[in-house]
């Protein structure tokens, strides 16, 4: 007999699986950025490599650390409004990136 029931089990693997594919794919993307970066120099692609680090990578290991550290209620208060705020971080390297000066 198992405490949980499948069906919580099977969204658990879910959530891992999707996990994992996220930073796999966002780890691709930065890599591509970096290395246009460091072809060309061009500081608008370190940008935007910063950009999408901070607006996948790091959200989602802060929001899933915060979730097994903390209680609901310090997940609400304070670990949900960090991980916008770095979102938002995230999204202005990438507005950044695409309108900064050159």
């Amino acid at each position: 007999m198992t405490l949980v029931p499948e069906s919580l089990e099977l969204w658990r693997v879910w959530l891992a699986v999707n996990f994992v594919f996220l930073i796999s794919l966002s780890l691709v993307i930065v890599s591509q950025a970096v290395r246009g970066y460091r072809r060309n120099g061009s500081r608008p692609m370190l940008f935007l490599a910063l950009g999408i680090v901070l607006l996948t990578i790091v959200p989602t290991v802060v929001t899933t650390v915060g979730a097994r550290l903390y209680s609901a209620r310090t997940v609400g208060l304070v670990v949900s409004p960090l991980s916008n705020s770095i979102e938002v971080l995230g999204l202005g390297c990438i507005v950044y990136s695409l309108y900064g000066r050159r």
